[in-house]
């Protein structure tokens, strides 16, 4: 997701290890073909290793599209399809300062991997030559020699944007560039999407999940869909607002992209074509490549790891903290799970409507704490999620369920809300009137109540407990937020320690 400058949204560290590990197919065919033989070497030296790749002289762009990233999106996935633990850099906050220099890597960088899981590096370098190339070196700790080391010359169809387009991504653009000047179904921008990618033989997964969403720093390509929230577009001479917009990504230049979108201003009910200079987005923006659903790997992007906050961090003179404002931890841009989660200017955290979306908040709650939130319902007759973590037990409280008639604990014994002990009849959040949810958890016990209205209130063995597995998350021991399908407002979010 983007927020405020333009940074391609964030896929989890976990997804990617699944979906690596699966086998996944590469998304750019000529580089992958152009990298096989050396990731298969480096796989075989690196085995049994947690491996963290990281890529400099790839923060620029390289051309009209970032091909270093490009190849470190390739050789992590190299390693991946060879059963390698492997992680990008770009996709982990701990590991992020390993690509802000231009320095060529060495041993002594595996000072970055101090205090994680991770034991190896591999260090990619563009290299600067009339003839593309890149070097791939690996380094593991405790050893200061090189592991494996090689300079690989990139033919010129391994380095050539066109080359690389998936086919199903020029099926999409194929079809939005001829219908250029027409309107797509009733002319809303979502038939665009939805229209283009039924020509490539795809689909969608919930209201605007256009596909795989994409990582950070993975290179855009003409074929994919942005999602666009509380976007402003500065163009020479005029600028362009969209408070809730979808386009097709037709054209990748060095420093704009060239989107067909329709229902917007200028040309109104019919596509259109224009180009937004990169500099000039500002807002919420979550790119996704067209996918094969469900064949392809179900699994939703989420955040990547970062540090989590402990509650001791807002400790006064040694004493630990009785109150966390909740709202303050949160960074939508990394703690997404599904979605495009943002602040509203006047401060509330804004939910999308969306299936399944979720954004965890990183703490760790302690034994026994309360949760207190403000929240009011936008639009949209489906649940609203309270992820908690119950004596060490992840486990999500389903509100308004089911078109607003069942709250309970989402997943107890393996069971739905609307089918398990915790189930409680009624509607709690109605739409477009403000809630007051309190949470009070002990080791072994959950008592929700709305509005001073008992909700939920169960005790029992908390092995029984568990999250859904339509609603994973990547920290299992963090507390969670979720909407299905509608949109909600929190305008406070705080945990007092019991």
């Amino acid at each position: 997701m983007m927020q405020r400058k333009l940074f391609p949204p964030l896929l989890a560290v976990w997804l990617l290890a699944v979906c690596l590990a699966q086998g996944a197919a590469a998304d750019f065919v000529e580089l992958e073909h152009a990298l096989a033989e050396p990731g298969a070497g480096l796989a075989q030296t690196l085995a049994g290793d947690a491996v963290v790749v990281a890529v400099r002289n790839g923060g620029e762009q390289v051309g009209p599209w970032n091909i270093a990233q490009a190849v470190g999106l390739e050789i992590a996935a190299a390693l991946g399809r060879h059963h390698v633990d492997t992680i990008r850099a770009a996709a982990d906050t701990r590991f992020q300062k390993l690509e802000t220099v231009d320095r060529p890597f060495a041993a002594v960088h595996l000072k970055g991997l101090n205090g994680t899981e991770r034991q190896a590096l591999v260090g990619i370098e563009w290299l600067a030559s009339k003839k593309p190339s890149v070097k791939i070196a690996a380094f593991r700790m405790g050893t200061r020699k090189t592991a494996w080391t090689k300079i690989v010359a990139l033919p010129a169809a391994a380095v050539s944007l066109d080359q690389n387009i998936p086919p199903a991504n020029l099926a999409v653009v194929e079809f939005a560039r001829k219908s250029l000047g027409t309107a797509v179904g009733d002319g809303d921008c979502t038939r665009l999407a939805e229209e283009a990618l039924k020509a490539a033989g795809l689909g969608k997964r919930g209201v605007y999940r256009w596909g795989r969403e994409l990582g950070p720093q993975e290179p855009w390509l003409p074929g994919d869909l942005l999602q666009m929230e509380r976007v402003n577009i500065t163009l020479p001479g005029a600028s362009r607002v969209f408070v809730h917009h979808t386009a097709v990504i037709e054209e990748v230049q060095d420093d704009a992209v060239v989107a067909l979108h329709q229902n917007a201003f200028p040309a109104g009910k019919i596509v259109q074509r224009e180009r937004w200079p990169l500099a000039g987005i500002n807002g919420n923006i979550a790119a996704y490549r067209p996918w094969e659903w469900p064949k392809d790997n179900p699994m939703p992007p989420a955040c990547p790891v970062r540090a989590t906050p402990a509650l001791d961090a807002q400790a006064k003179r040694g004493k630990p903290a009785a109150e966390v404002n909740l709202l303050e931890l949160v960074n939508p841009r990394l703690d997404h799970v599904q979605g495009i989660w943002f602040f509203e200017k006047s401060g509330p955290l804004r939910s999308p409507c969306e299936f399944e979306a979720r954004l965890q908040v990183a703490l760790e709650p302690p034994p026994a704490y309360s949760l207190d939130m403000t929240i009011e319902r936008l639009q949209g007759s489906q649940c609203f999620g309270l992820g908690v973590v119950v004596g060490g037990r992840q486990t999500m409280l389903e509100i308004d369920g089911d078109n607003l008639t069942v709250s309970g604990i989402h997943n107890l014994d393996g069971k739905a809300a609307k089918d398990n002990e915790s189930r409680k009849e009624g509607t709690f959040l109605p739409l477009r009137k403000r809630a007051h949810l309190v949470c009070g958890v002990r080791p072994d016990e959950i008592a929700l109540d709305i509005d001073a209205r008992p909700v939920i209130h169960w005790r029992g063995d908390t092995r029984r407990l568990s999250v859904s597995p339509d609603w994973p998350v990547p920290h299992g021991n963090w507390l969670f937020l979720g909407a299905f399908n509608s949109e909600f407002e929190i305008s406070s979010f705080k945990l007092e320690v019991a």
